[in-house]
């Protein structure tokens, strides 16, 4: 036998489990004729598989495939309590495949074998409980519910009897003096500012021991400071040999800690290069290219003074990280919030829909102060917000299309408190005509639509309750091109009617399309206005970046 690194039970059960593995093959059919082609064709040949499955006679020839398919594989166990020590045992002894998982093994064994597999420093992994790859999410995860311990922890408990263990709590310590977020085990997750519930999503990672961290805009709540700790608590794990995915529109932070660098666009890889050949004016028309051609429809004429005022701010200031936010939006207006993720863009919207506390600045709506309780005293005075997160803030998906339509307006279609059935069918049918929802019927399943129908159902369901003002939170996200089209149409159409509206959207070019004017935010605060038709994207792309421009030509949106 070769010499390779193994932690198995007992070498002198391999016979056993030879037998056992060699009799499940015969029950698969399917992978014998894969064995069989990759036996002659070796389409693995240089790569290097990492294997965290359960093993069992199944899976060890399916890790004996890969290897006769020219593959080097390593393999632990996903669950401990599934190992088959036989088969452990004849994967080394007779496959010569480096295999490190004992039955009921404990917990610093298993991820001190989730390390060994890593070591192996494979190319691709097949990890079926995701213990050697941990996610961090730009949208949290978390169980608001729950204190900061229970979902550091969630899954991954030691306990006995149901009662959790010290030694996860002196795990939670030890990170903490690692990374020093300052966060408290016994605070409820819901109770956290968002900068904290990032920094609980953070420490989750950790807490398991991935190998594999994928963070996705992890700094887009943090502080500073907190950055800074952050990236050193980065390249402090990517000297112990993890391996860190980082996503981040915040091309500073990048070439900082990062050693490579890939750029995609519209769906595409445009490159991959070391970070020491970049710079971030590079990055940043990496990046932009050329534009694809996007048509927007052109502005209608509105009856409404297109210069009267219906709705201002004057230096917003929020817990959630609003700093200094000033806008105003006319009658029959258009108005873009141009940003990168963590600026402040849905922040705004949500603070003047009552959904966050303002703890600062005025606003104005109707020519009158203003101030808003909570979203409900919003939609009474005609101010909507169509979410960014359609499905858990926007729709009801227990309920069919016509109730979705009419349920922020029921006085509407309502006599002394009895619905008028016969009036909701006809307003909201009305309403799917209008919009073009597929299918046109009213008692449809909406969980079953498209993401561009569910839109216009959300869409509708303002409409039916004749907003003045209409907060535009990623409109188009999610959905094909065609209802794309249907939606700039929509919004334009609304617009002529004399509705004011704010635009939030990541595609930049939607704004620059759609919107009448458009202020550029960031790190919370409004520092610039433009009239897109007279700007450039690549210009506010490197305005938002903070980047100097270099010989390129100007790319007007149209």
């Amino acid at each position: 036998m070769a010499e390779f690194k193994y932690d198995v039970k007992d070498l002198k059960l391999a016979s056993e489990g030879l037998r056992r593995i060699e009799w499940s093959q015969k029950e698969m059919p399917v992978l014998n004729k894969i064995h069989e082609r990759f036996i002659k064709n070796k389409p693995l040949n240089g790569m290097k598989i990492g294997a965290c499955l359960h093993v069992t006679t199944e899976t060890a020839y399916l890790a004996k495939i890969l290897k006769d398919g020219g593959a080097d594989v390593a393999m632990c166990a996903s669950n401990p309590l599934s190992t088959q020590d036989d088969v452990a045992a004849a994967m080394v002894s007779e496959y010569e495949i480096p295999t490190f998982s004992i039955r009921g093994e404990d917990n610093d064994t298993y991820y001190d074998h989730l390390s060994k597999v890593c070591d192996f420093e494979p190319n691709m992994t097949m990890d079926d409980g995701a213990d050697m790859v941990a996610m961090i999410h730009q949208e949290l995860a978390l169980v608001p519910l729950m204190s900061v311990f229970e979902n550091i922890f969630l899954g991954i408990e030691e306990n006995k009897f149901g009662v959790l263990e010290k030694k996860n709590l002196d795990f939670f310590y030890q990170l903490e003096e690692k990374i020093s977020f300052g966060l408290n085990p016994n605070d409820i997750v819901g109770n956290l500012r968002i900068a904290d519930q990032q920094k609980v999503e953070i420490m989750r990672a950790l807490a398991r021991n991935a190998k594999i961290i994928i963070m996705d805009e992890p700094t887009s709540s943090l502080t500073k400071d907190e950055i800074n700790r952050l990236h050193a608590l980065m390249l402090q794990l990517k000297s112990s040999k993890y391996l860190i995915i980082y996503i981040s529109h915040f091309l500073d932070a990048i070439l900082e800690v990062c050693d490579k660098v890939t750029i995609l666009r519209d769906g595409k890889l445009i490159r991959t290069s070391a970070i020491k050949n970049e710079n971030k004016e590079m990055l940043v028309e990496a990046m932009l290219g050329q534009p694809a051609t996007i048509t927007f429809p052109k502005k209608e004429f509105s009856s409404i003074e297109d210069h009267k005022t219906i709705f201002e701010i004057d230096k917003l200031k929020t817990d959630t990280g609003l700093m200094n936010v000033s806008l105003k939006v006319n009658y029959g207006e258009i108005v873009g919030l141009l940003g990168l993720v963590g600026s402040g863009r849905t922040e705004t919207l949500r603070a003047i829909f009552g959904a966050d506390k303002i703890l600062h600045g005025k606003m104005k709506y109707l020519e009158k102060n203003l101030k808003i309780k909570n979203p409900n005293d919003a939609i009474k005075k005609g101010i909507v917000m169509i979410p960014e997160d359609r499905r858990k803030l926007g729709l009801v998906f227990t309920q069919n299309t016509k109730s979705n339509i009419s349920i922020t307006n029921l006085n509407k279609i309502s006599n002394l408190e009895i619905l008028n059935g016969l009036k909701e069918k006809t307003l909201v049918q009305k309403l799917i005509n209008q919009v073009d929802i597929k299918p046109n019927v009213i008692d449809g399943n909406i969980s079953y639509y498209s993401g561009g129908n569910q839109q216009k159902v959300l869409f509708a369901k303002w409409m039916f309750n004749s907003p003045n003002l209409i907060l535009l939170d990623e409109p188009t996200r999610g959905v094909d091109v065609g209802a794309k089209r249907k939606i700039y149409e929509l919004i334009r159409e609304l617009a002529s009617k004399g509705i004011g509206m704010i635009l939030v959207s990541s595609e930049l070019e939607e704004v620059m399309g759609l919107a009448d004017r458009a202020y550029l935010i960031k790190n919370g605060k409004t520092y610039d206005e433009i009239i897109p038709q007279d700007s450039s994207l690549d210009k506010v792309l490197f305005s938002l970046f903070g980047a100097k421009k270099n010989n390129m030509n100007n790319h007007a949106v149209s």
